[in-house]
């Protein structure tokens, strides 16, 4: 028997029933159902400027920078831009054919919305309750906690502190690497002067030289040099090494042993997300507490 002619999908001009869709294709259409609030900005008047346009739906340089920082710290900006770019369009092309199928009426759709719903209200609301009360740790609470618990924070892994950054060509990276290199080690004012001058993201040369971090994360943050990094003795510099279009170099200035008892500003990051984790919890229980209390005193409460 011959086999019917594939469907032409553009002469329906109703949705095609929910029945008739792979099951495959349906969970993922109802992921980007669930997550419409990453299709950006849908309007009939085009916002003055943005990055790019699905339809109705626009992604505004303001929906990429935050979409940039959800990211969190990146190895080439240009890139990560393009990655997020691409990233929102697929996801809006889906959103869009998810709304033209007319998922949304779909029982199992339905359910799922109200839960996510209900997540996202719930997560509105602590974030509230986190703001109003303002759980960022003041310095006098991350000195208590770094005194009365300076024994557990004894360095788990070698930290290092580094002096690098990443030139656009090699003969300028070989420059900056033999800046380094000449004894003795570069005072501040010349390791400025070379960031300004031959570092392609001088914020990023900047901060990785300012203290002292683990050596399994700078080698997450610069993995170009990761396995040098674990050889180098202190003074010493890495070859110019190309990676993601740049030329990276790096100079060990110091590095401490793993059991090493640490100085406050090595680890007051780690403290402070700790002050902040504990702070919100005491909020969360706090206020789940006086909720309970007023419904069991209006009666709305019950329980087996």
């Amino acid at each position: 028997m011959t086999p019917p002619p594939p469907l032409d999908r553009t002469a329906f001009s109703a949705p095609m029933p929910v029945t008739a869709l792979h099951a495959t294709r349906l969970r993922v259409l109802l992921v980007l159902l669930l997550s419409a609030g990453l299709a950006g900005c849908q309007t009939e008047a085009p916002p003055d400027s943005y990055v790019a346009r699905v339809g109705t739906h626009y992604l505004t340089g303001a929906d990429l920078d935050r979409m940039l920082a959800g990211m969190g710290p990146v190895r080439d900006s240009t890139e990560a831009r393009k990655q997020a770019v691409d990233q929102w369009v697929t996801r809006t092309l889906l959103y869009r054919e998810a709304e033209r199928l007319n998922l949304s009426s779909n029982d199992e759709v339905q359910q799922r919305l109200r839960r996510q719903r209900r997540a996202v209200l719930v997560s509105a609301l602590r974030t509230r309750l986190e703001e109003e009360a303002d759980v960022r740790p003041t310095p006098e609470k991350v000195r208590t906690y770094f005194e009365r618990h300076k024994e557990q924070l004894r360095l788990r892994e070698p930290y290092v502190r580094v002096q690098y950054l990443a030139a656009p060509d090699r003969p300028t990276a070989q420059t900056a690497r033999q800046a380094l290199r000449t004894p003795p080690a570069p005072p501040d004012t010349t390791w400025a002067r070379l960031v300004t001058e031959y570092a392609t993201d001088t914020t990023r040369a900047r901060r990785l030289s300012r203290r002292f971090v683990p050596q399994s994360r700078l080698g997450q943050q610069v993995p170009a040099l990761a396995d040098r990094l674990a050889d180098l003795q202190e003074g010493e510099t890495t070859p110019v090494v190309q990676a993601s279009g740049r030329y990276h170099v790096l100079r060990l200035d110091r590095r401490l042993s793993e059991g090493t008892p640490p100085e406050l500003d090595w680890v007051e990051p780690k403290i402070r997300r700790r002050l902040r984790i504990r702070a919100r919890k005491q909020i969360h229980a706090t206020e789940v507490q006086r909720l309970r209390n007023r419904a069991q005193a209006d009666g709305t409460l019950e329980l087996p």
